[in-house]
């Protein structure tokens, strides 16, 4: 969704091509574009000239004669086109066009049909439950402001689901949201009552620092913004969004991707530290190093265990996510059938392409399932196989990743009764060994010996 600077790059673009243009005619091709009365619209709109335009927020205003005010809002991916021709400029996303006296013309383009316009006068704009609602420009805060947003900010929501609140800072989306948060180091998930007033001063200063920027370079061209064909040019100096994989350029962390009410965040795990996670105990390693056997050690010792392939079995059984993974696999697969695992293991196995398209689909899930059993309790130890595969070190305060010689790995697997050269072929990603809170342990004596080692460990 195009944002602040987004809008303002439209409204300076938009400014010199339709000032003290008069409107002649309009066709509205998809009628609920217009959230005022239609009928109205159509009337009152025509003999109408622009006289300029004002933005607040992510709103764009045309300011009309005999004191009328479009609104306009481009929502997903709303775009404006104006042409020096009234022929053949409409195309299969257009919901509306404007013509001027002059022959110029105005259209509204919109794949997905998410854009509104409302037509009022300047004197109701203000009663207007749209209007009502906007918080202050982000990048427009004062110090006097500063009493009345650590309210607003101080509640047991995520600050990211905060600061993109429009009702509190209005301009702010997805992509700004990310790089405010990451300059102020401060992770997404954080609660915004577990913040101090300093960590707010430090969103609000950069928040300014990144609109007032990205409104310079002309906003940033990701997904389908453009403004009349300009390209933004503040994608070019983004830190954060869409960085996933990628080396922070402050720790050279991988950054990191999860899903906040559907929104792709991404963080540094290293500068953007998550408190509530910083209890949890991880455990991974090779298929058959003693995982099991480790987790079931620290039950005895009354942490709260978990298992991720038990978590995995239940996300399974999501039919929504079942449905997904079958059309995936090209079979209905049911996960309570041991032939249908070993299939599906076969699979991911022998086509990376199937493999990356199953995790796409799981780890966002299982992910959101850990965290909130993280935050909710004390003493946590999980079992994640594919702990580093799927970047969640990030999680844990200490992870303890079992190691193990092929000879002892095959004689666990075979008292398993699994299939050893198909469990084998598993490779696990061990890249971010190095962290200070990972602990490599041999497992090839007995559990006595590997318990006596984790033991030695947490006693430090």
């Amino acid at each position: 969704m195009p944002e602040l600077p987004e809008v303002e790059t439209v409204k300076n673009t938009l400014i010199p091509l339709v000032t003290n243009k008069t409107i002649t005619k309009v066709d509205i091709f998809y009628d609920r574009l217009i959230q005022s009365n239609i009928d109205d619209f159509r009337k009152n709109i025509i003999n109408k000239k622009i006289l300029g335009l004002q933005r607040y927020g992510k709103y764009l205003f045309f300011d009309l004669s005999d004191n009328y005010i479009l609104i306009t809002h481009l929502r997903m991916e709303g775009k404006f086109a104006y042409h020096e021709t009234n022929i053949n400029i409409r195309i299969s996303s257009t919901t509306l066009a404007f013509y001027f006296s002059d022959g110029t013309t105005l259209c509204f383009n919109d794949t997905r049909k998410f854009g509104l316009m409302f037509l009022t006068t300047k004197s109701e704009i203000h009663s207007l439950a749209m209007m009502q609602k906007l918080g202050i420009e982000a990048n427009k805060i004062k110090e006097s402001d500063y009493e009345m947003l650590f309210k607003k900010l101080s509640k047991n929501k995520p600050i990211k689901n905060l600061i993109t609140d429009q009702s509190i800072l209005c301009g702010i989306g997805n992509i700004y949201a990310d790089e405010t948060l990451y300059l102020s180091k401060i992770h997404p998930l954080t609660k915004g009552k577990d913040l101090k007033e300093e960590d707010f001063i430090k969103i609000f200063k950069n928040a300014k620092k990144v609109l007032d920027k990205a409104i310079t370079l002309g906003g940033s061209s990701v997904h389908s913004f453009s403004a009349n064909g300009i390209d933004g040019k503040f994608q070019e100096e983004l830190l954060c969004y869409g960085k996933e994989g990628k080396p922070c350029p402050n720790c050279n962390t991988k950054f990191h991707k999860i899903f906040l009410n559907g929104r792709g965040t991404t963080f540094c795990p290293n500068c953007q530290i998550y408190k509530p996670l910083e209890k949890a105990i991880g455990i991974t390693g090779k298929i058959g190093s003693g995982k099991s056997t480790l987790l079931n050690h620290f039950k005895d010792l009354n942490y709260l265990t978990i298992s991720s392939d038990v978590l995995i079995k239940e996300i399974y059984h999501d039919p929504v996510i079942n449905k997904k993974i079958s059309k995936i696999v090209g079979f209905i697969f049911d996960i309570d059938k041991k032939e249908d695992r070993n299939k599906i293991k076969l699979k991911m196995i022998n086509d990376p392409k199937i493999k990356e398209k199953i995790e796409d689909i799981l780890y966002p899930v299982l992910e959101q399932r850990l965290i909130k059993i993280i935050e909710d309790n004390e003493n946590v130890v999980i079992e994640v196989p594919l702990l580093f595969k799927a970047h969640y070190e990030y999680m844990f305060k200490k992870i303890f990743v079992l190691d193990i010689d092929e000879s002892k790995q095959i004689e666990h697997l075979k008292l398993r009764g699994d299939n050893v050269t198909t469990s084998l072929k598993i490779n696990n990603d061990y890249s971010a060994l190095s962290l200070d809170k990972v602990y490599v342990i041999k497992n090839n004596s007995s559990k006595e010996e590997l318990f006596k080692k984790v033991d030695e460990i947490l006693n430090k």
